[in-house]
């Protein structure tokens, strides 16, 4: 039998999820839709419980009656919050609100109604434009929430407050100019409006470095909108070298004839995959930086696919003939796929033979299946892949690290077990005291706010964290390792601690232990004649293996160094030859690599249906 509180929680749950067909038709009339609505508010519902989705569809039939608004706007004073809460749901579903309403509506803004926010960007004044700007600066939660609608919804009536805000004649919280480029950025037509305001407050030199930093950061909001400041930006450049990097930056968002220049010596300085994302979606107006781009392909094993999908996003055909060599890349099978999604890219028509072997003889299937898309292209019969710029672009530019297209399930590998010997390998599930006698000291480094305790006693419940308050914080555990392997004269060992790190160590019978390599550790192998060490992290949306090769100077020091990458992050490993080792990865395909470096797809003990 359920005790009574269960039952009461039970029954209230049911209410809560059963969909109630009368609100589920459409009402004929206001006053219809508004006594539904006020139903609503009287019905069970568990603390904290969103609302409805028959609400909120009540809610937009009603903004779409004449005379909503005069009847919702005294709701909003109503001594029942759920009613209160209704009413500016429905208000702020409304296509437009009189001026006449603004006082009311920012009454129940004070009284703290969440659904409200956004309706002030339905009323056609300055003075809700304003309003808008000022609570979304003001927010805790910012900038994903209904005051950041309430701004884009005001549309060109919040940028001279914007511009206003952005000059900060008191002194700004950092975060200030990052918050308002980000609406910005949403203002579509009429964000190029804000381009001389803002140009002017960081060509101003009495203006504080802070706000003409944060300004030029705006600038480049406006994506192609702030192209016609191109001449003011690359003049204000040579006046104030100290703006240079936050010029550059403005620069290339854009879409400035030098973004090319720009992005290629930021990437010489600092090689890096968002580097070589941020000149993908510049696009072509960044085929300058074409001839840096190249050079990774045969470069740092991490960066050969985002380089290789770089080159086709900004057209540069110089680099084909070096495409075409990274079809065959042994060292990383998503740089194989990266190289063939290029060539579709660029149609490169000469490259029809090699990408139609390809679409068979590839040991990989999504380069095979890259490879028969790129020759679609190049003959005409497939549109280009969508490559429209914005928020989702980084999602796809890294959809290299999650390939699963074309692979088979493969939960039960035909590939038998090779047993490594205890007395050579030892895990920590297995053998727990043998490991522990193998701890050794490690630093987790973790971040947070330098103001966490004030902002704790100010009531927050959800710490912000931003560039004016990170902080670094630095720990010294006991680490006990996960898997070791028995080498000469000690311990090869390593540590998996997720999205807090890992290495590689070396655990001397005698003498201090070796820090090797920072890096996640699934496993060590003595494959063949060599050491190899399993590694890489799939979390959120990353999703990266790589192997290493572990090797000992003549002074007995070790070493690791990149050998092969594999399509994911390894979930299982084992080995199942002396020479060969299977590596099942994060839904990217289980792979066995042998000691000299060749990879292929395992063997499945029955076929599966691929992804």
């Amino acid at each position: 039998m359920i005790s009574a509180p269960w039952l009461v929680a039970a029954l209230l749950a049911l209410a809560f999820t059963q969909p109630d067909s009368a609100h589920a038709k459409d009402c004929a009339t206001l006053d219809d839709c508004l006594q539904e609505l006020l139903q609503t508010a009287k019905e069970p519902k568990l603390p904290g419980a969103p609302m409805r989705q028959e609400t909120h569809t009540l809610a937009e039939r009603i903004a779409s009656f004449p005379g909503a608004a005069e009847a919702l706007v005294p709701l909003l004073a109503d001594p029942d919050p759920d009613i209160a809460e209704r009413a500016g749901l429905a208000l702020s579903a409304m296509p437009s609100i009189s001026p006449e309403y603004f006082d009311a509506i920012r009454a129940g803004l004070e009284r703290g109604l969440g659904w409200l926010p956004a309706a002030l960007g339905r009323i056609d004044s300055e003075k809700a434009a304003r309003e808008a700007v000022d609570r979304y600066l003001a927010s805790r939660s910012a900038p994903h929430n209904q005051e950041a609608a309430a701004v884009v919804r005001s549309g060109v009536r919040a940028i001279p407050r914007i511009l206003e805000r952005a000059a900060c004649s008191t002194p700004c919280p950092p975060e200030t100019h990052w918050l308002l480029g980000t609406v910005l950025e949403q203002i579509q037509p009429g964000r190029e409006r804000a381009a001389e305001g803002l140009m002017g407050i960081a060509e101003d030199p009495d203006a504080p470095p802070q706000t003409r930093r944060g300004v030029l950061g705006m600038i480049g909001a406006l994506g192609r909108d702030g192209l016609a400041l191109e001449p003011r930006l690359l003049a204000l450049k040579a006046q104030a070298p100290e703006l240079g990097a936050w010029m550059d930056g403005a620069l290339v968002e854009i879409g400035s004839r030098r973004s090319g220049e720009i992005l290629a010596r930021r990437l010489r300085q600092e090689p890096s995959a968002w580097i070589l994302r941020d000149i993908a979606e510049t696009g072509e107006a960044a085929r300058g930086a074409g001839p840096a781009v190249a050079e990774f392909l045969a470069g740092d094993p991490l960066l050969r696919a985002p380089a290789a999908l770089t080159l086709g996003y900004i057209g540069y055909e110089p680099a084909v003939p070096a495409l075409v060599a990274a079809l065959d890349d042994p060292v990383d099978p998503r740089a194989t796929w990266a190289a063939a999604k290029a060539l579709g890219r660029l149609r490169a028509d000469a490259t029809l033979g090699v990408l139609s072997e390809a679409t068979t003889a590839h040991w990989y299937p999504p380069t095979r299946e890259a490879a028969r898309s790129a020759v679609r292209q190049i003959r005409g019969e497939e549109a280009e892949e969508n490559d429209e710029r914005g928020s989702g672009f980084a999602m796809r530019f890294f959809g290299y690290e999650h390939l699963d297209e074309g692979i088979p399930e493969c939960e039960a590998p035909a590939e038998r077990r090779h047993r490594e010997s205890r007395a050579t390998k030892l895990y920590a599930h297995r053998s727990p005291e043998r490991m522990k006698r193998l701890a050794y000291p490690s630093q987790i480094v973790s971040y947070g706010a330098d103001d966490e305790e004030a902002q704790r006693a100010a009531g927050e419940t959800v710490i912000r964290v931003h560039s004016g308050n990170l902080r670094e914080h630095r720990e010294i555990v006991e680490q006990t390792p996960g898997v070791a392997l028995r080498v000469g004269g000690g311990w090869l060992a390593g540590s998996d601690r997720g999205e807090w790190g890992g290495e590689l160590m070396f655990l001397p019978d005698a003498g201090a232990p070796q820090h090797i390599l920072d890096a996640n550790i699934e496993d060590i192998y003595q494959l063949g004649d060599a050491i190899v060490v399993t590694t890489g992290l799939a979390h959120l949306s990353m999703n990266q293996g790589v192997l290493y090769r572990a090797t000992r100077d003549a002074q007995g020091a070790w070493q690791a160094e990149i050998w092969r990458i594999l399509p994911g992050a390894p979930a299982a490993s084992h080995l199942v030859k002396p020479d060969e080792l299977l590596v099942r990865t994060r839904h990217t395909g289980t792979v066995v690599v042998d000691a000299e470096g060749r990879m292929r797809m395992a063997r499945c003990r029955k076929a599966a249906a691929t992804r």
